[in-house]
């Protein structure tokens, strides 16, 4: 039982030696000129450098994985937070499948180190930073964009014997998203139409008239007799003997044309009336 308890126990001791290793500080030439607890700062651009546009708006939030430590002029990173007991070997920190892995590590609820909006430019400035290892999520995607790969960065960043406290980045952006077009606006309702009117009432039916007594026949005598018939009907103006009138039993003929006696009459005129034009003719002319 001892030797398994001590075959435990050096197992734990050398994994424990092993992840010292596997966490020290990638590059770090020397730690003699790093300024431990001087704050810094990064700076994070979107760039769609294909389509030469900066990607606006979005959201980033940063998650501190682990802070510098330094002991016996060794710097390390030591897994603090949320991450504390990963398990996960911080090896190169340009891996993404390193902060694909620190990801699924995130709890529902995570302590998050900062927050920034992306600005029209497309840069997000995030500043006051601990030194340390942040693992940087787009929480909310710009807009037309899909939310960038999540990636790890530290602060401060070395640089052959010096270090860098204010980073820059410039990760890959993520595919576009084409836009949809907007939902033309419902067509407004067309008025409700009056209400019907009511069905007109029928009109009441004359009431019929009353039906006429039916005559009664005048009563027919037992021998009728004509009027004006008498017994023994005689012709009018029929005598027994008739004579045509205006018939005398010696007829005249009647006289036609001119009688006699105007002839000398008019001749005498005439011879009279030359006579006076004659003597009136005369006298005009001795006046003359």
């Amino acid at each position: 039982m001892k030797s398994i308890d001590l075959r435990h126990r050096l197992a734990a001791v050398l994994l424990a030696m092993c992840l010292v290793v596997c966490c020290a500080l990638p590059a770090f030439a020397t730690s003699a000129n790093i300024e431990l607890g001087r704050l810094g700062s990064l700076h994070v651009r979107l760039y769609d450098t294909h389509n030469d546009v900066p990607l606006r708006g979005g959201e980033l939030t940063l998650y501190q994985v682990a802070s510098v430590k330094r002991t016996n002029g060794n710097l390390y990173f030591d897994y603090t937070g949320d991450f504390t007991g990963c398990g996960v070997v911080l090896g190169d920190l340009s891996d993404s499948t390193l902060a694909d892995q620190l990801v699924k590590y995130l709890p529902a609820v995570p302590a998050i180190a900062a927050q920034q909006d992306v600005n029209e430019e497309g840069y997000a400035n995030i500043t006051k930073l601990p030194q340390g290892l942040y693992l940087v999520v787009q929480t909310e995607a710009s807009h037309g964009y899909e939310a960038i790969k999540p990636f790890l960065v530290s602060i401060p960043m070395p640089d052959g014997d010096n270090w860098i406290y204010d980073v820059d980045a410039t990760p890959k952006v993520g595919a576009t998203i084409p836009e949809t077009p907007d939902t033309p606006d419902t067509p407004d309702v067309p008025d409700t139409p009056p209400d019907t009117p009511d069905t007109p009432d029928t009109p009441d039916l004359p009431e019929q008239p009353d039906t006429p007594d039916t005559p009664v026949s005048p009563g027919t005598p037992d021998n009728p007799v004509s009027p004006d018939s008498p017994d023994n009907p005689v012709s009018p103006e029929n005598p027994d003997n008739p004579v045509s009138p205006s018939n005398p039993d010696k007829p005249v003929l009647p006289q036609t044309g001119q009688l006699n006696w105007p002839v000398p009459v008019l001749a005498c005129s005439g011879v009279l009336l030359f006579a006076a034009g004659w003597v009136l003719n005369r006298q005009g002319k001795k006046e003359n």
